[in-house]
Parts: C-alpha cells; sequence; structure tokens
C-alpha cells in the first residue's frame, strides 16, 4: 500500500508546485497594458455601491460556487483582501492555490522529517494556507504604504488642475493618465465608474472599499461633502494633503524609533533555531530523541506555536496608529 502511496503524493506535490508557480508568475508577471485591464475588471465586477448599475462581482467560474462563496462572510474580506493587493485571482483560484502549497508543504515535510505523521499534517496545512495569505497581505500592504506615501502629492496636483479652470472628472482623469500605480489605477477606476453613471458618492465609497486606509477616507469624505454644502474644493484638497504630508512624516519617524524593537524581535525568534542548528552540526544525534519520540513532536509543535504568538504579540506591541 505504501508503495503506491509515495508515488501518488509525490505526483500531486509537482503537479500543485507547477501550478502555484504558474498562478504566482501570472498574478506577478504584469504587462504594461495591466493598469487598463485592472481598471475594466474591477469596472465590470463592480462594487458594494451603486449595485443597481453594476453586476455583483463573481468569486468563482462556476455559478454553484459562486453563491456558496457568496454566502460565506469572511470570503468577501479575502477578496477585499486581493483587490488591495492588486492580483488578477479569484477567491476560489486562492483557496486552490492554498490547498496546493499545502500538499507541497506536507509531502516535504513526509519525505524530508520523520515526524509523527499526525503533526506533518496540521504543520503542512498550517504552512501550506498561511504562506500564500502572508504572500497577499504583505504584498497589499507594501502597495497601500505606496499609495499612502504618493497621495499628498496627487492631492496638490489635484487642486493645482482645479484652481486652472478644469472640471473635477477632468481632474481625475488627468490623475489617472498622468500618475504611475497606484494612485494612477485607483482614480482611473473611480473615474470610470463616475464616467459610467454611478454617482460620485458610491464611486468615492467603492474606492474606501478598496484601499483600506484613513487617508482615502479623509479624502471621499471631503468630496462627498463639498459635494452637498459647496465650497472651495482646491483648499479643501491641499489642507488634507498637508495633513497626510504631516502623518507620513510621523510613520517615518515611528519606524524609525521601532527598527531596535523589531531587530530585538527578529533576534529572540531565531536564536533558538540558530543554537539548534549549531548544536545539531557538533552533535548530529543530539536531538534525535526529542524528534523520535512523539512527545517530543508534540513539545516542537507546542514550542512553535507559542512563538508564533509570541513574534504576533511583540508586532502588535509595535503597531503604532497616527
Amino acid at each position: 500500500m505504501i508503495e503506491f502511496i509515495v508515488p501518488l503524493i509525490t505526483f500531486i506535490s509537482i503537479v500543485s508546485l507547477v501550478a502555484g508557480i504558474y498562478y504566482l508568475w501570472d498574478m506577478i508577471g504584469e504587462t504594461g497594458a495591466s493598469k487598463v485591464e485592472r481598471r475594466l475588471r474591477i469596472l465590470s465586477a463592480g462594487g458594494a455601491h451603486g449595485g443597481d448599475l453594476i453586476k455583483r462581482k463573481q468569486l468563482s467560474t462556476n455559478p454553484a460556487l459562486d453563491k456558496i462563496l457568496h454566502d460565506i462572510p469572511r470570503v468577501h474580506a479575502i477578496d477585499r483582501l486581493l483587490t488591495e493587493a492588486d492580483l488578477d485571482l479569484s477567491v476560489m483560484k486562492f483557496i486552490g492555490l492554498q490547498f496546493g502549497t499545502s500538499i507541497i508543504f506536507t509531502a516535504i515535510l513526509y519525505f524530508s522529517a520523520d515526524l509523527f505523521p499526525l503533526l506533518v499534517l496540521i504543520l503542512g496545512v498550517t504552512a501550506g494556507f498561511m504562506a500564500p495569505y502572508i504572500f497577499v497581505s504583505k504584498r497589499a500592504t507594501k502597495r497601500r504604504k505606496r499609495f499612502i506615501e504618493m497621495l499628498p502629492d496627487t492631492l496638490d496636483f489635484m487642486a493645482r488642475s482645479l484652481r486652472a479652470g478644469n472640471p473635477y472628472l477632468a481632474t481625475l482623469k488627468m490623475v489617472a493618465d498622468e500618475v504611475p500605480d497606484p494612485i494612477g489605477t485607483e482614480f482611473g477606476i473611480v473615474f470610470d465608474e463616475i464616467n459610467y453613471g454611478l454617482e460620485t458618492k458610491d464611486a468615492l465609497l467603492n474606492f474606501t472599499d478598496r484601499i483600506h486606509c484613513e487617508e482615502v477616507q479623509y479624502f471621499a469624505a471631503a468630496v462627498i461633502i463639498q459635494k452637498v454644502t459647496g465650497g472651495n474644493l482646491a483648499d479643501v484638497l491641499n489642507k488634507i494633503a498637508e495633513v497626510m504630508r504631516a502623518r507620513v512624516n510621523a510613520y517615518r519617524e515611528i519606524a524609525i524609533q521601532a527598527a531596535e524593537m523589531k531587530l530585538s524581535a527578529n533576534v529572540l525568534i531565531g536564536l533558538p533555531f540558530f543554537v539548534a542548528g549549531a548544536i545539531a552540526l557538533t552533535n548530529p544525534t543530539y536531538f534525535d530523541p526529542l524528534f523520535e519520540h512523539p512527545l517530543g513532536q508534540v513539545i516542537i509543535a507546542l514550542q512553535l506555536f507559542l512563538m508564533v504568538i509570541g513574534y504576533y504579540v511583540v508586532k502588535r506591541m509595535i503597531s503604532f496608529r497616527v
């Protein structure tokens, strides 16, 4: 029986690895037309607001799976994360990628480590499901930070355009055409939605759904209020740009102050692995009882779990809001 299971696991792992590499290449290796393609894709998918004009976003190409996914609350959070990370990937494909990486990690642990089978399954599935999520989260965070850093200069650009006599919609078009991604792409989506009949308020609310940061909420609130009450929008945008620029500088100061704490956290996490590796090199049989005995494997899993929790707590301690 074993002689049939091992080739099967190997085959599934290789197929999953090839599929995973293809998906990552397809997500990251974008062409010069990706900016326009993303605008068209999100426009056709629609948003949470203005649903009478734009159809509901498709989470899977299979209608039955799409209906099931729409009924699961947390799935929409994953979809928003994929959108914010600017990945051309549906929720169903992302879940399939997680299953594929889980199979790969489980197979690697199965062939490389003499561990208890249940422990191999738990570690492989956990690592396989978390790895794509961490990758997407980091990509979304990096894109969001770049967006926040570019937004003050973009608002100043919009204010100058409005003072020059250009209407609001034409100013959005100029930002979409002249400012690089992610600003140009996101403002281009806002322009497309308004241009095709969506209310300005709904388009801006969809904007805040795609980019989760307070700076975008300030901009959307200012424009929506100005549309109702009137006033000089250019002056409002200049004031918001000043506040946002001060917030960006404050973020940078905090990052400098927290760098030492981050380094300490990384050292504390990496030190046990470094010491264990050094001991294993000097005395290869030192950890054999720990790896071979089921209780030792449970202790290892518990230690890794506690280390992950500790790292998360430290990360929360050095995360500041401005």
